[in-house]
């Protein structure tokens, strides 16, 4: 068994994140037991089962399943769980900012040290998107569920199954009658389909989003793709890319959240939510992210 060390940042609650992980038992990526993450992902072509847990400031990640980590790998599996964790972000700044903010002033006092948990796989981060359109969240971890256990890979360790999420390989492959019959409707079918071979022509990549350094241009990058309209690509570049910036305005968690913290008799408009998001706006994916957890502290 391998294992790897990473140095957390100074600001950081392993277990407030453990509680953002389990959030839905439904998940099929990866499980929290024991205070332990375990998850499957491939890392360019070498398939992995990582345990990862904290102790003493570190995240310690022990590879379980038999393959050679080799220092290049090493280096891979460590920049893919600091991006998941999201490490690069600079809290005390986010802090410092938001309890100038009446609404984010008590998150922050709750939810001190929990890092937006990002979503290192674009094409897993759109499908997600575009799978949790229009629906309600139950229904959507169906899908992904459905859709990641019948064409994704997965790691066999102690008689139990670890799923990883499809390739564009896999997807671009698959017909549209294919996905309706795990229940996905004709349009997202067709949505997840067109995406997968988009990414797998090298029409859309992660590398080029990252690229573009103004946020408004990503978005316009983004909704140029049938299936993402302007709430998918704020989600995604929050989730997938680390645009501090983004603020999915269209989110109903986050419209729901607001309306319970401000006591409206609705949820706020376009415009109170352009409103509120200027007292963030430098940290806005950041805000959404803990807005979102308000539910779940408060009960």
């Amino acid at each position: 068994m391998h294992e790897i060390r990473i140095e957390c940042p100074e600001i950081f609650d392993y277990e407030k994140c453990l509680d953002y992980l389990k959030r839905d038992e439904n998940e099929v990526l990866f499980e929290v037991e024991d205070h332990k993450i375990y998850r499957a992902i491939n890392l360019d072509g070498e398939r992995l089962l990582m345990c990862i847990y904290y102790h003493h400031h570190y995240l310690i990640v022990e590879i379980l399943n038999d393959v050679s980590v080799n220092p290049a790998l090493t280096e891979k599996i460590i920049a893919y769980i600091e991006e998941w964790f999201d490490f690069s972000a600079d809290l005390s700044s986010f802090y410092q900012y938001g309890r100038k903010n009446e609404i984010l002033k008590p998150l922050i006092q709750e939810l001190y040290g929990l890092r937006l948990i990002r979503i290192p796989n674009l094409f897993e981060a759109i499908s997600w998107g575009i799978i949790g359109q229009q629906i309600n969240l139950t229904f959507a971890y169906q899908l992904k569920k459905r859709l990641v256990q019948t064409y994704g890979e997965k790691i066999t360790y102690n008689h139990k199954a670890y799923y990883i999420h499809p390739t564009v390989e896999v997807i671009a492959n698959v017909s549209v009658q294919e996905l309706m019959d795990l229940k996905f409707s004709r349009r997202k079918a067709e949505y997840l389909i067109d995406i997968a071979k988009r990414m797998h022509s090298q029409m859309l990549s992660k590398d080029m989003l990252l690229d573009i350094e103004d946020t408004n241009e990503i978005e316009r990058t983004l909704i140029k793709n049938r299936g993402i309209g302007p709430w998918t690509a704020h989600y995604v570049m929050m989730r997938a890319l680390g645009v501090q910036d983004a603020f999915p305005i269209g989110d109903v968690g986050l419209q729901n959240a607001l309306k319970d913290i401000l006591n409206l008799g609705k949820k706020p408009s376009k415009e109170q939510m352009l409103s509120l998001n200027e007292g963030w706006h430098e940290w806005s994916s950041y805000a959404t992210f803990y807005i979102w957890r308000a539910p779940h502290i408060q009960n």
